[in-house]
C-alpha cells in the first residue's frame, strides 16, 4: 500500500496580502497569543485548524482589531494595520464575521451581505455578486 504525501505551497512575506509576524495579543491584561505568524496570498484560501482554546478565533479577532494588541506586526496590502481600531481596519478592506449562525439573525444571507457592502461604500450588487462568484 502506498502512502500519499501532502504538499503545500508556503507563502512568503513578499507575496502576502495579509502578513502577521510575531503577533502578541489578548484580552485585558491576559496575553492569549504569543509570536503568531500567518501569511495569506491574494486569492489564497487558508484554514486555521486547532483544538478548542488554541487561539484560532483570537488570531482572527486580533487581525480585525478586536483584542488588545500587545506587540508584533500586521500588514494588509502592504499597509500596517496593527494597533488600529476595527472601524479603521474595515476601510483597508478587511471584515470579520463572528462564528455564529449569522450576524443579523432577522436578515437573510443576501441582506447580511448587503450590510457588509454598505459599510465599505461598495456598490452592493457588485459586492454581493463577487461573493456568489467566489462561493457558488
Amino acid at each position: 500500500m502506498s502512502e500519499a504525501t501532502a504538499t503545500t505551497e508556503v507563502t512568503t512575506y513578499d507575496d502576502s496580502l495579509l502578513c502577521v509576524r510575531s503577533l502578541d495579543a489578548g484580552y485585558g491584561d491576559l496575553q492569549i497569543l504569543e509570536t503568531v505568524d500567518l501569511d495569506v496570498a491574494d486569492g489564497e484560501y487558508v484554514t486555521i485548524v486547532g483544538p478548542n482554546g488554541a487561539g484560532k478565533s483570537t488570531t482572527m479577532k486580533s487581525v480585525f482589531g478586536l483584542t488588545v494588541y500587545m506587540g508584533g506586526h500586521i500588514e494588509f496590502n502592504d499597509e500596517p494595520i496593527h494597533g488600529l481600531r476595527p472601524e479603521e481596519i474595515i476601510h483597508h478592506g478587511i471584515g470579520y464575521v463572528p462564528q455564529s449562525d449569522n450576524v443579523f439573525p432577522s436578515l437573510s444571507v443576501k441582506e447580511n451581505l448587503e450590510m457588509g457592502a454598505y459599510v465599505l461604500d461598495a456598490v452592493p450588487d457588485d459586492a454581493i455578486q463577487a461573493v456568489y462568484d467566489r462561493f457558488p
